[in-house]
C-alpha cells in the first residue's frame, strides 16, 4: 500500500512552522512537498533523510557497477532484467538496452561523487525519447530518410534558471 506524501502550501510553513514540520516528521517518507503559487514545488525533508537516499544511490551504484567489472554476464543478466525498471526498454535493440544501462550506471557513479543524483533525469528522458521512436515504425523510419539542404541557423537552447 502506497501512503501519499505530506502537502503543504508555503505560506502554511511560514505561518504555522511547527505544525508543518510535525506534518512532515509523521509522514511515511519523512518529508512534505510545498506548494508554492508561482514557482516550482518544494520538498522539505531533514539532512540526514536527504544523505540517506544519496547513501543508497552511492551503494546501490558501486555495487552494480562492481558486478559489471567482476563478472562478464553480468551486464548481459542486467540488460535482461532492466525492463522490469524501464519497461520502456523493451523497444529498443538490445545493443541500446546495454548503452543505457552503462550510461546509466556511469552517470549515477559520476552523479554520487558530485552529490547530486540530478543528471540522472537526463539520461532517462534521453533514452525513453529514443524508445517511444523505435516504439513508432513509421517516425522512426522518417528519422532515418536522409535529409537535404540547408535548415538554416539552430535557434540557441532554452535558458534554464
Amino acid at each position: 500500500m502506497t501512503t501519499m506524501p505530506a502537502e503543504a502550501n508555503l505560506s502554511e510553513l511560514l505561518q504555522k512552522p511547527k505544525d508543518t514540520i510535525a506534518r512532515m516528521q509523521g509522514s511515511a517518507r519523512r518529508g512534505i512537498t510545498l506548494h508554492r503559487r508561482d514557482d516550482e514545488d518544494l520538498y522539505l525533508t531533514t539532512a540526514a533523510r536527504a544523505e540517506e537516499a544519496v547513501q543508497v544511490v552511492d551503494s546501490t551504484t558501486r555495487m552494480f557497477v562492481a558486478l559489471m567489472k567482476s563478472d562478464p554476464t553480468a551486464v548481459e543478466l542486467l540488460t535482461r532484467v532492466f525492463p522490469d525498471a524501464f519497461p520502456w526498454v523493451r523497444f529498443l535493440p538490445e545493443p541500446a538496452v546495454r548503452e543505457f544501462l552503462v550510461e546509466f550506471m556511469d552517470t549515477a557513479r559520476a552523479s554520487v561523487e558530485l552529490d547530486t543524483v540530478s543528471p540522472l533525469a537526463p539520461v532517462i528522458a534521453a533514452w525513453k525519447a529514443t524508445a517511444e521512436i523505435y516504439a513508432d515504425p513509421e517516425l522512426a523510419a522518417e528519422l532515418r530518410e536522409p535529409t537535404e539542404g540547408d535548415f538554416g541557423q539552430a535557434a540557441p537552447p532554452a535558458e534554464t534558471e
